[in-house]
C-alpha cells in the first residue's frame, strides 16, 4: 500500500512520539521515530525522509539546533523539510537558543502541538492532503 510520505520524528519524549505517530499512520504516512539527535540523523542518512518533526530540547538543550546544522551541511538531506517542535521559549534553557544565526527549520511549531496541526503539517510539506484536512 502506498503512503502519503515518509516521516521521522526525533524527539525524546515517548508518549509524545508515540502520539504523533499514531496520527500520521492513521492518516496514511509511514512513520518512524528517534529519541536522540544522532540516532535520528543515522536514520536519515539510512533513509531519506520526506519530512522532519525535530525536538530542540532533548539530552542537551539544544540538540536538536545541532541536528538542523547536521541536515543542513548534509547535500543528501539539506532539502528536507524540517519542523522544529520546542517548549525552550518557556523553559529555563530559552537563554541557550541561538538568535545570532539563521536555523535550518521550514517551521517552529510550540508544545503542545495540537495532532490536528501536525496533520495540516505534514499534509503540507509530505503528503496529499487528506479528506479531514481543512
Amino acid at each position: 500500500m502506498a503512503t502519503k510520505g515518509e516521516v521521522l520524528i526525533v524527539d525524546d519524549d515517548p508518549d509524545l512520539c508515540a502520539a504523533i505517530q499514531a496520527a500520521l499512520v492513521a492518516d496514511g504516512f509511514a512513520v518512524r521515530c528517534a529519541n536522540q539527535g544522532s540516532l535520528g540523523l543515522q536514520m536519515m542518512r539510512e533513509k531519506r525522509p520526506d519530512l522532519v518533526f525535530l525536538d530542540i530540547i532533548m539530552r542537551m538543550p539544544t540538540e536538536g539546533v545541532w541536528v538542523s546544522e547536521e541536515i543542513a551541511d548534509d547535500p543528501e538531506l539539506r532539502t528536507v523539510p524540517v519542523v522544529m517542535l520546542t517548549s525552550i521559549v518557556d523553559s529555563e534553557y530559552a537563554g541557550h537558543f541561538p538568535t545570532d544565526r539563521p536555523l535550518h527549520a521550514d517551521m517552529f511549531l510550540d508544545k503542545p502541538v495540537p495532532l490536528s496541526k501536525i496533520l495540516e503539517v505534514a499534509n503540507r510539506f509530505a503528503g496529499q492532503p487528506s479528506a479531514g484536512a481543512s
